[in-house]
């Protein structure tokens, strides 16, 4: 009976290898991919999985999907792994051993739902990291960026409207947050943040479409009212990241501040009207509550300290995957990720995973500050733009995990360190190949 099933597993396996050759000649297309699942899960926000024996979810195919085009990208020798690019690879060979072992002792359901996360994050570095980018490429990918973004702040500005409106549908994203205000969760307000920052820096340097360079406006009060104090401080590093090396930041911080606190005032007297006293208690309550803070590092020091699954093997290579989180903090048992990815990351993966993830990080931002001044033009809009979202990315991982969606700017940012040579529209000549390790 089981043969007569070969044929159709057979067909499925020809049809996804060719979604995913698809995907494998246009990183545009892996963008929208990946975009498209991510807002359809803010809109459900409860996404239902697809039981086919075990759970999937969309997030699941799209990964996978991801990965096997990078796959074939190598297959057929469009590019070729060195550099930079290894490191992913050696996270891949890394998660595939923690989860071989998993498999063997806790099986596929509780393998595979703690190893979802780190599969999600690393397919999507893996895939965009194999791409020659070019100017033109990047400012259509950060477009589709903004344009999300944009729709994010319709779906968080109806959210609001209709938490004062007291609307039943509210009930469907409480779960987001601990604060009726705090209508999308802390990993949808960094997306956010990577927009402010990319309006910010084509403000500055006038590039792009008009609504792209002022969308910062808008997305600076919205990021405030949504009240993820991880999030605030992501934004500020980054203001003064960017004000310590560029004056015309300097210069624009003020006017640009006093913008956003005249429209903040504004859209909140246009949400919440005469309920102002909402936000206000709301706001004050996540600038002076340190209670989740404490509890996090109460339940990072057990983990650390007093983890009966760590031992010399495992916390060099990882412990197996579905191993858990197990941690008792005030006599009560927790079982949730740890929210701090270097934690994560440490117990899965091993002091090796976590030494490759922060060397990525690292390498990257500071090759991308080292490039000659004629590549760094090619980073649309700005080769400061992707080393920053880097260094963001990894305040952002002290309070919680790496998402699927910003995997998009750590492969492309990654990628960028080959940007393929631009043409003149004239003479079509090329820009010359960038020095030693920078190739």
């Amino acid at each position: 009976m089981q043969l007569l099933y070969l044929p159709i597993l057979i067909l499925a396996a020809i049809i996804f290898a060719g979604v995913s050759l698809f995907f494998a000649s246009r990183p545009l297309r892996g963008a929208v991919l990946v975009l498209a699942a991510y807002l359809y899960e803010i809109l459900i926000v409860t996404v239902p999985p697809i039981p086919i024996g075990v759970l999937i979810y969309p997030a699941d195919i799209v990964a996978v999907l991801l990965f096997v085009a990078a796959i074939l990208r190598y297959a057929v020798g469009k590019t070729k792994p060195k550099g930079m690019q290894l490191i992913p690879i050696a996270l891949f060979v890394l998660f595939s051993i923690c989860m071989v072992r998993g498999l063997g002792v806790y099986g596929l359901k509780d393998a595979g739902n703690a190893g979802r996360e780190f599969f999600y994050f690393l397919s999507g570095v893996f895939y965009f990291s194999t791409f020659n980018l070019s100017s033109r490429l990047l400012k259509r990918l950060v477009t589709l960026w903004m344009a999300t973004s944009m729709v994010m702040v319709g779906i968080a500005v109806f959210r609001w409207l209709a938490t004062v409106a007291g609307l039943g549908i509210v009930a469907q994203w409480n779960n987001v947050g601990d604060t009726s205000i705090r209508v999308l969760a802390a990993e949808k307000a960094l997306f956010l943040a990577m927009a402010f920052f990319a309006s910010l820096f084509m403000n500055v340097s006038k590039t792009g479409p008009q609504w792209q360079r002022k969308a910062f406006y808008l997305l600076g009060p919205v990021i405030l009212l949504l009240q993820h104090r991880t999030v605030w401080v992501v934004m500020i590093i980054g203001v003064l990241w960017l004000g310590l090396q560029d004056v015309r930041f300097r210069k624009k911080a003020i006017g640009a501040i006093a913008v956003m606190a005249i429209i903040g005032i504004v859209l909140t007297a246009f949400l919440f009207g005469h309920q102002t006293e909402i936000a206000t208690a709301s706001l004050q309550n996540s600038a002076t509550n340190d209670d989740t803070f404490l509890w996090r590092v109460a339940g990072w020091y057990q983990l650390l300290f007093n983890n009966p699954n760590l031992n010399m093997l495992n916390g060099t290579i990882g412990q197996p995957f579905g191993a858990g989180f197990d941690r008792v903090i005030a006599g009560a048992v927790i079982d949730v990720a740890p929210h701090n990815w270097y934690v994560q990351t440490f117990l899965q993966l091993g002091i090796v995973g976590l030494f490759l993830e922060m060397r990525m990080y690292m390498l990257g931002i500071r090759r991308i500050n080292r490039m000659p001044v004629q590549w760094q033009k090619c980073m649309y809009p700005d080769a400061r733009f992707w080393s920053l979202m880097l260094l963001l990315q990894l305040v952002f991982f002290f309070s919680y995990s790496a998402s699927f969606v910003q995997s998009i700017l750590t492969g492309l940012a990654i990628a960028g360190l080959r940007l393929k040579p631009r043409r003149s529209a004239s003479k079509h000549l090329t820009v010359p190949e960038p020095p030693g390790e920078l190739a």
